[in-house]
């Protein structure tokens, strides 16, 4: 993946966080359970989605943005036992972070010209 432009990269971060709050809050009442089998692998999937695309918009230490985005991820597992009928699962959490982790391994094997980051 090519660095994008900035206004773009930025739009598309904002974009997949809207996206991902919406689904992460969204009552799921209604929703076969068998729809998502394994809700682990989807944190770490839309956490690895959001870490690329922080870091494509802001150039930050890589810390930094783990930091802010595990955060996040705190925050909507306290929103979801809090403001939801769902409950909030620190094991979500965890897979979050595993999903942020592994954004990291990634772009460590993407050439240097293909990612804009800082991985201090």
């Amino acid at each position: 993946m090519l660095p994008l432009q900035k206004p773009l990269a930025i739009s598309l971060f904002l974009l997949l966080l809207s996206i991902a709050t919406y689904g992460f809050l969204k009552d799921v009442s209604g929703i076969p359970s068998n729809w998502m089998p394994n809700d682990k692998v989807m944190h770490g999937l839309v956490f690895f989605a959001l870490q690329l695309s922080f870091m494509q918009a802001f150039v930050r230490p890589f810390w930094q943005s783990v930091t802010l985005l595990a955060l996040y991820g705190a925050l909507i597992e306290v929103a979801q036992a809090t403001f939801t009928s769902r409950m909030g699962d620190p094991l979500d959490w965890l897979a979050d972070v595993v999903g942020l982790i592994l954004a990291l391994c990634w772009v460590r094997l993407l050439p240097p010209a293909w990612f804009r980051r800082d991985l201090r």
